[in-house]
């Protein structure tokens, strides 16, 4: 799993860096047998027109064939990243489920016509 940081007007220290990939590289339990991009964009978004300040997290990757894309604004960086974390990584478990059940379909279809056609539960 490689995880790219895309940054623009925002400082993080080595603290943080190191955080996010920890906190990224958990998610490679659900993609172990694929080679994987997650990139990582922070951004400040702040201007006087917006009357505030704006941390703008994105985390995007195409995980099974799928693009996943999770996005947040927020005041604070942290809290920003760790909502489009929590996001990306429903995504993403949700996609891995999805692909379990389809590979347990065709094995267990052969089986359960044979039950019902003696009349039997599994």
């Amino acid at each position: 799993m490689k995880i790219e940081f895309h940054i623009k007007d925002v400082v993080i220290t080595a603290k943080q860096k190191a955080l996010f990939e920890r906190k990224l590289l958990k998610l490679k339990k659900y993609c172990k047998d694929e080679p994987v991009t997650i990139d990582i964009y922070l951004r400040d978004e702040s201007s006087l027109e917006k009357g505030g300040i704006d941390q703008e997290v994105e985390i995007s990757s195409v995980i099974f064939g799928e693009k996943i894309f999770a996005h947040v604004t927020d005041d604070r960086l942290l809290r920003a990243f760790a909502r489009a974390h929590k996001a990306f990584e429903r995504q993403v478990s949700q996609i891995h489920k999805q692909k379990i059940e389809k590979s347990h379909e065709g094995t267990d279809g052969y089986i359960t016509k044979a039950l019902r056609a003696l009349r039997l539960k599994k």
